[in-house]
């Protein structure tokens, strides 16, 4: 099964991926599909080498999928890493709350725009 090389940059904290010229993308269309195990073996060498130059944290093989010229992990876990959260990240604003029953933002609430709080049974 084709394989990847993920990992994290340490500057921000982004998902990279190792690319055919042995440096960093944050596009998993540009990694490197690697198809044969000791070819994998080698290019986790060289991911781990860049990993103690402080360049990248934990450097994995991953399986993945092509199909339709797409690559795609199979694992949920990397498939997150790779394309981002599950759950909508649209609802995160007060208007979102204004739609949610028993959320509401505060006249008192001294934080910053779009932080929302929650209402909890009370005897109020």
């Amino acid at each position: 099964m084709p394989q990847m090389i993920i990992a994290n940059r340490l500057v921000d904290g982004a998902v990279v991926f190792l690319d055919p010229d042995e440096k960093w993308t944050t596009a998993i269309a540009a990694g490197a599909v690697i198809d044969d195990e000791a070819e994998a073996q080698r290019l986790h060498g060289v991911a781990k080498q860049l990993e103690v130059r402080c360049e990248v944290i934990d450097p994995l093989l991953i399986q993945v999928k092509v199909e339709n010229g797409a690559v795609r992990p199979v694992e949920i876990r990397e498939v997150i890493r790779a394309f981002g959260p599950t759950v909508r990240t649209d609802l995160g604003t007060a208007d979102a709350a204004a739609h949610m029953p028993g959320i509401e933002r505060q006249a008192s609430d001294r934080r910053e725009d779009g932080a929302i709080r929650v209402r909890k049974n009370t005897k109020e």
